[in-house]
Parts: C-alpha cells; sequence; structure tokens
C-alpha cells in the first residue's frame, strides 16, 4: 500500500499514508472545517444580498425518504443539510417545521423566499411558514425538471426530433441498402409490418416537414428551460424572457410556409403556456423585472422584442406593477415604509435625481443589474437594498437535484452504511468545489458534468449568461 501510493501520487519515498480510521475521522473532520471556513464569505452575504431557502425530497439506495435543504444566492448554492424522513409522515406540519429549522439557522430577515416541490402539502406548507414570517417570506411552490435527458421529458423529445432532423439522410440510406432488405426478409410477419411502417415515414417529405414546424414552435420553451435550469440570480430576466417567448411562438406559428397548418392553433398553445405561467409566476417575479434598469433605456425600447413584440417599460404593465405593489407590500414592516418605496420607484423608472445622469442610464445596459445599483443606489437606498436582495435570488430549484446527484455518489450501493450526519460532511465538502469557480477539482464537480448535459444541443448564445456561473464577488 505505501509502495502503491508512493508511485502512483508521486508522494516522496519513505512516506507513510495515514491509516483508515484518521482519514475518516480527525483528517475528515478537519477538512470539514477547512470548507466552512472557505464558505464564510458567502455566508457573509446572506444578510446584504439576502437568500433563497430551496428544499426537496428524494429517495437514497436503501429506499429511505430524504428531504434537504439548500441556501442560495448570487454567490451559489450551499448545501446546509439532509434529514431522513424514515418513519415519519410527510404531513403539512412536518415539511413546515422541517422548514422552520432552516429558516431559523439563516435568520428569517435574510430569506427571500422558500422554493418546494410543486406537491401539494409542499405549497400549503410555504402558506403555513408564511403565517409565522408574513412579512418577508415569498413562498414559491415551483420545481423545474432538472436538465438529465432521461428525466427532462420536455427536452428529450425536443434532442430526439431534432436529431431525426439532423439524421435524415444516413435514415434515408439504411433503408435502401441490402442489409436493411436481408433484415427485413428474415424478420416475422410483425417486425416486417412495422420496418415498412418506418421505411415510409423515412420516404415521406410531410413527415419531415411537421418535425421541422415542431421544431420551430418548441424551440422558445426549450431555450426557455434551458435557461431557468441551472443556478445563479436570474430574477431580473424571466419575465421579459417569458413575454419573448410567447413572441417566437406567435411568429413561428405564423409563418408563411407554417400559416394553413398551425396558425389557427396558436390561441390553444397561447391558451395552454399562459395557464402554465399563471401557476409559477409570482410578485418577485415581477419585481425582479421592473427593477432592471436596461429594461427602461430608451435604445433597448426602440429595438423590436424576439418574435418582433414592440417593448414597453416595465411600469407601463398593468400586471407588472400589481406585481411591484404586492411585492413591496410584503417587504414593508409599515405603510410608512411601503409609501417610500413606492416613492423611491418612482425617481428611479421616472430617472430623476442620479438616474438621470447619462453615465447612470449608460451603464444600466453594460453593467451588472446587482453591482448597478450597488454603485448608483444611494439615492434611493431602501429601494437598493430591495433590488440587491430580490435580483440575488435563483428562479429554480435545480440546485437542489444537483445536490441529489452529489449525495447519491456519496451514498451509493457500495457506500450505503453511511450515516445522515457523515454523508452530509461529504456532501457539502464536495459541494464547494461548485461554489468556487477558481476549484481545481470544477472540470469533474457536479455543476459542470449537469452543465455539460445543455451544451452543444442548440446553437442559441444567450445574451448576458451571467447565471451560466456563481457571481464572483
Amino acid at each position: 500500500m505505501h509502495l502503491r501510493c508512493s508511485r502512483e501520487r508521486g508522494a516522496p519515498e519513505g512516506y507513510k499514508p495515514p491509516s483508515y480510521e484518521k482519514a475518516r475521522t480527525s483528517l475528515f473532520d478537519q477538512c470539514v472545517r477547512e470548507v466552512g471556513k472557505e464558505l464564510d464569505p458567502v455566508k457573509d452575504t446572506w444578510l446584504t444580498q439576502g437568500v433563497s431557502v430551496i428544499s426537496d425530497g428524494w429517495w437514497n439506495v436503501k429506499s429511505e425518504p430524504l428531504i434537504n435543504v439548500i441556501a442560495q444566492n448570487s454567490r451559489g448554492a450551499t448545501f446546509m443539510y439532509a434529514e431522513a424522513f424514515l418513519g415519519i409522515e410527510k404531513t403539512v406540519l412536518e415539511i413546515a417545521k422541517f422548514l422552520r429549522q432552516a429558516i431559523e439557522e439563516i435568520g428569517p430577515s435574510s430569506v427571500i423566499q422558500v422554493v418546494t416541490d410543486n406537491a401539494a402539502n409542499c405549497k400549503a406548507a410555504g402558506r403555513e411558514i408564511q403565517k409565522t414570517w408574513r412579512s418577508n417570506l415569498n413562498g414559491w411552490p415551483i420545481h423545474i425538471t432538472e436538465g438529465r435527458v432521461a428525466q427532462t421529458r420536455f427536452a428529450s423529445r425536443y434532442i430526439l426530433l431534432k436529431r431525426l432532423i439532423e439524421c435524415r439522410e444516413a435514415l434515408a440510406t439504411t433503408i435502401v441498402v441490402n442489409s436493411w432488405r436481408e433484415w427485413v426478409n428474415k424478420a416475422d410477419e410483425h417486425s416486417r409490418v412495422l420496418a415498412n411502417k418506418v421505411a415510409d415515414t423515412i420516404k415521406d417529405e410531410d413527415f419531415c416537414d411537421d418535425i421541422a414546424h415542431i421544431l420551430a414552435i418548441t424551440k422558445p420553451i426549450f431555450y426557455i428551460v434551458k435557461f431557468c435550469d441551472g443556478e445563479g440570480p436570474k430574477m431580473a430576466e424571466i419575465y421579459e424572457r417569458m413575454d419573448n417567448m410567447m413572441g417566437q411562438i406567435k411568429e413561428a406559428m405564423t409563418m408563411r410556409e407554417f400559416f394553413l397548418k398551425f396558425s389557427m392553433y396558436y390561441n390553444k398553445v397561447e391558451e395552454i403556456v399562459l395557464e402554465r405561467w399563471d401557476k409559477m409566476t409570482i410578485a418577485l417575479h415581477c419585481l425582479g423585472f421592473a427593477l432592471n434598469p436596461k429594461y427602461y433605456d430608451k435604445h433597448y425600447l426602440a429595438r423590436l422584442a424576439l418574435g418582433g413584440m414592440k417593448r414597453n417599460p416595465p411600469n407601463e404593465d398593468r400586471e407588472v406593477i400589481i406585481g411591484v405593489l404586492k411585492a413591496f407590500e410584503k417587504f414593508s414592516k409599515s405603510e410608512e415604509e411601503e409609501k417610500q418605496l413606492r416613492e423611491q420607484f418612482a425617481t428611479f423608472h421616472m430617472k430623476k435625481e442620479i438616474y438621470s445622469l447619462a453615465g447612470t442610464q449608460a451603464d444600466a445596459m453594460t453593467m451588472d443589474t446587482i453591482d448597478w445599483w450597488a454603485t448608483y443606489g444611494a439615492e434611493t437606498s431602501d429601494l437598493a437594498d430591495v433590488a440587491k436582495r430580490v435580483l440575488s435570488q435563483s428562479i429554480s430549484s435545480s440546485s437542489t437535484e444537483r445536490n441529489w446527484s452529489i449525495y447519491s455518489h456519496i451514498h451509493s450501493i457500495k457506500r450505503n452504511r453511511l450515516n445522515d450526519p457523515r454523508a452530509d460532511k461529504l456532501v457539502r465538502t464536495q459541494q464547494k468545489w461548485d461554489i468556487n469557480p477558481e476549484s481545481d477539482h470544477i472540470e469533474c464537480s457536479s455543476a459542470r458534468l449537469e452543465e455539460m448535459v445543455w451544451e452543444n444541443l442548440d446553437d442559441e448564445r444567450v445574451e448576458n449568461e451571467r447565471g451560466k456561473r456563481q457571481r464572483i464577488n
């Protein structure tokens, strides 16, 4: 063992590796403490930028139910702990009690939203929590499926159809070669019928055209799923992207070559998408949209949105303003504070005082939104504080899904006798690599592996892709 360690790890001659017991106890605990110190700068931002409490359930290799807790803001997602719910019914009160524990540990004044699964008991638990901290918690029962092709049903279908178009020529070649004919002739009657259907479908020009039409219509939805999957502060952009998505779908369905086949279905498609969006949207989406200075820039507004739609500033959208007022009500402890936020918001969107300066308006298009508020928010300090907190939040629970990927790697069939506290420590240590983009281990980290699933699936170059990795301050 000693010789192997020296040769394979480049250790100096005579090096004696630590014993198994020392490695799993004192050395491991020392590593956990060092990781905790490195995470302190991230935790320090929770007070100024706020944090989202994200929770999700999972089953380990022993078929034991687990629920984890992640704390996330613009600096990344920090795993806190996972708790086994073995023999405990997942009632509304039990889930609410579990989430309250996490909120108390972080500090209620720092928690901006609670992100849970979309199960009925999780939604009810969110409402139960709001009874305790009604002023500053925004319950958000939404769950974006993790970006794995095998489990993301919509994305997998989109990718499959796209691949059929890419391989069309190869498929056409396959059905005319002798080996295909020989295989069909040797097959049973049922297989021959299916093989002939496959061949007829490949030769059918309308089939390929229909696939191209479906891809054109679903491509905007695919991009919004791709944008939502992942970590990082995206609260400022999700509302605008949803509006753009509807414009792109309408443009695709009313194009000349699609018009006769699909234009009559646009209203139905719009109804389905908007019904889903209405279930997901919350006041924070509206507030994040309204507090993004880029959306008030005259040059930005002069350009047509994706799909050819005319852009309007957020303050001219009735739904957005209603959401802003609801959010201000939750963030305020008194009517006076709420009034102050409304007045400062008017100063901001009407570009008065410091917001009327040319430099301030120019930086709105080029500077990171959170940095812009940190730089120019002194004129409206209360609103700036709310802006930095809201715009630092994530929009999905993808970080919990990635956390389960780490957990399943650590608590595998071979290592299924790990107790929960030790597994939690291992997960926390592993996930620290994902928070620090400069880590030597980042290329083989779970976050990097999950990102690779989405890469090269299409040719979109997302504008302002700061949510791809966490902010580095």
